[in-house]
């Protein structure tokens, strides 16, 4: 077992970070992903929410909470790309707007809000931590190459609509320092995506990481720190994504042995009718052979190279990946 978890699995996020007693780690945490963000308190909130009705489906979000100045953050963790995945953050951000407003409207029902009703909410941000690359029309909108953020404004002037909505994106896609080259990480920001993307494959937290977060993500994350039953929790969500994983592999490999004898079958009966139109039989069979067999081959391989990706990311042992694809340490090591 590695000495940190893998905290990139929403799941394992949730359980390692999202605890009682993780308040600080949390609210430094947002405040390096959100410049000029002070947050004196954080309380973690539940992470059930309804529909507009009760018999609606429940949508669990990976982390809520509120600052000192009623703040909401929802913070999101996303291994593995997802299509349409900003406009899920956006249906997120939908559950505290009606809270707010269902919050206002009961206490006027029972006497506490002594105001008119009004529309006013207090900011909300939909935070995400992304393990790949979300599309951008240019790189301008990235800040420290990592990090994009959004709000609600006129695409002409640029004039704020609303500071009620905002919305956060790391992208740890985009980290372009690897694993052991801590030392050339250039800010906070760096460090913390550097930390959540190997944190898994490092034996102990970076000595040039001195921010007080770092101490605290590190220590949460910590396999011995951890309740007998927290670290049966996480090995478990850990299996469960890898048979995942495996079970998404076999049917891709499925998938392209159904496809290669699709393209034989086709091969061969073009083959025959060209052979005996043109008198080129045997060109054409050798040619096909030839072809089938380098075709099968970069199947694999690319196949492998896939698997051996997947795992890597996940934290597995370089020698079980060896053994599972065949690959070798250096051609793991490049991926």
């Amino acid at each position: 077992m590695t000495r940190y978890a893998n905290i990139l699995n929403d799941d394992a996020f949730k359980v390692v970070i999202f605890t009682p007693g993780n308040e600080e780690l949390m609210a430094r945490m947002i405040e390096v992903l959100i410049p000029g963000k002070k947050i004196k308190t954080l309380e973690f909130r539940p992470t059930e929410q309804h529909g507009l009705a009760l018999s609606d489906k429940i949508s669990n979000f990976d982390a809520v909470c509120t600052s000192d100045t009623d703040e909401m953050f929802i913070v999101e963790m996303q291994g593995l790309p997802e299509t349409s995945y900003a406009d899920r953050m956006l249906c997120y951000a939908s559950f505290p707007i009606r809270l707010q407003l269902e919050q206002k409207l009961n206490e006027i029902r029972d006497g506490r809000h002594k105001v008119p009703m009004d529309y006013s909410l207090m900011p909300i941000y939909v935070v995400s931590i992304v393990n790949f690359k979300l599309p951008h029309e240019s790189p301008e909108v990235l800040d420290e190459g990592l990090v994009s953020r959004y709000g609600i404004c006129s695409p002409k002037t640029g004039e704020v609509m609303t500071e009620s909505l905002n919305f956060v994106f790391l992208e740890l896609g985009r980290l372009e320092v690897r694993l052991g080259e801590e030392g050339k990480c250039r800010s906070v920001m760096e460090q913390l995506a550097y930390s959540l993307k190997y944190m898994n494959r490092l034996m102990e937290c970076p000595k040039e990481f001195e921010d007080r977060l770092f101490p605290l993500l590190f220590g949460a994350s910590e396999y011995a720190n951890m309740r007998v039953d927290k670290q049966m929790q996480v090995t478990k969500i850990m299996r469960t994504e890898l048979d995942i994983l495996a079970a998404k592999n076999y049917a891709r490999l499925e998938g392209l042995a159904e496809g290669r004898a699709e393209g034989r079958a086709e091969g061969r009966a073009e083959g025959r009718a060209e052979g005996r139109a043109e008198g080129l039989s045997e060109g054409l069979a050798e040619g096909r052979a030839e072809g089938r067999a380098e075709g099968l081959s970069e199947g694999r391989a690319e196949a492998s190279r896939t698997v051996a990706g997947n795992l890597r990311s996940m934290g597995v042992d370089i020698s079980i990946i060896h053994q599972a694809t065949g690959l070798s340490e250096e051609e793991i090591l490049a991926l």
